[in-house]
């Protein structure tokens, strides 16, 4: 049986260090919801804030670039929380990437006794936002081919959350039709739509629902999800300048700097 809050330990200060461990390490957790447990003893070690959840792997681009055959969630801390114009730190043996995303915060909690229809979860929802998130892999071999185990072990791959703007009047839009683009550097890069996200920001929202309630965590008031890249993955070193461009909803410029 692995010891699972030594694994966790381990991930962790891979994170906040800057190294890498084998994907050996997470061999024995391939189950899912084993995983899960690892996740969270590695939250555990880091003694930092839950913010919320991100969600992995919720375009087929992104699935087929790591791996998998669905999503994940992982915690975001809100020591990590970052806002447009902010220097990120980042490692740069991680792989540091960043993605354009759409996020919810939740109004309300949602009950730990059944899962709720989309209906009450959109009524438990305070609001929505244009996002950045900052990803990385502790794990030598990186992203491609990473696997359940490695993903969901590895805080679904998460770093930091660039919180930007609402998004008036989000209840009344189609958000698979929102759209956003990434210039680096004055160069334009990915692009990409809502439409990405599970077909629509608001399905995946439904879809971390119902995964955080399964391994007994469900939504809570104030709760941060940030639903998947819609623009795949931007690779960012030290020194990068990067606007994500999300057109009528604004837009977030970051810059980057060795952790």
């Amino acid at each position: 049986m692995p010891d699972i809050e030594k694994i966790g330990a381990q991930i962790w200060a891979a994170r906040a260090e800057g190294r890498l461990l084998p994907r050996e390490l997470v061999a024995e957790v391939a189950e899912r919801n084993m995983s899960y447990k690892v996740q969270a003893a590695a939250a555990k070690a880091a003694g930092l804030t839950r913010a919320g959840w991100k969600i992995a792997a919720t375009s087929e681009m992104a699935q087929e670039l790591l791996g998998m055959d669905g999503p994940s969630i992982g915690p975001v801390f809100k020591e990590h929380l970052y806002q447009p114009g902010d220097t990120l730190p980042v490692h740069t043996a991680h792989g540091a990437a960043i993605e354009c995303e759409i996020a919810f915060r939740m109004g309300d909690d949602l009950p730990d006794d059944h899962i709720v229809s989309f209906e009450d979860l959109m009524d438990a929802t305070a609001d929505a936002f244009i996002a950045v998130e900052l990803v990385g892999c502790r794990f030598e071999g990186g992203f491609k081919d990473a696997g359940i185990s490695v993903c969901i072990s590895d805080f679904s791959f998460n770093g930091g959350l660039v919180v930007g703007p609402d998004i008036p009047g989000w209840m009344d839009m189609y958000l698979a039709t929102v759209s956003a683009e990434v210039t680096v550097n004055g160069e334009k890069g990915n692009a990409g739509t809502g439409e990405a996200v599970l077909g629509n920001p608001a399905f995946a929202l439904q879809w971390a629902a119902t995964e955080a309630y399964t391994i007994g965590m469900p939504l809570k008031k104030g709760d941060v999800i940030s639903t998947g890249t819609m623009t795949g993955v931007t690779p960012v070193k030290p020194g990068d300048e990067l606007i994500c461009d999300f057109g009528e909803l604004g837009q977030i410029p970051l810059t980057f700097e060795t952790a």
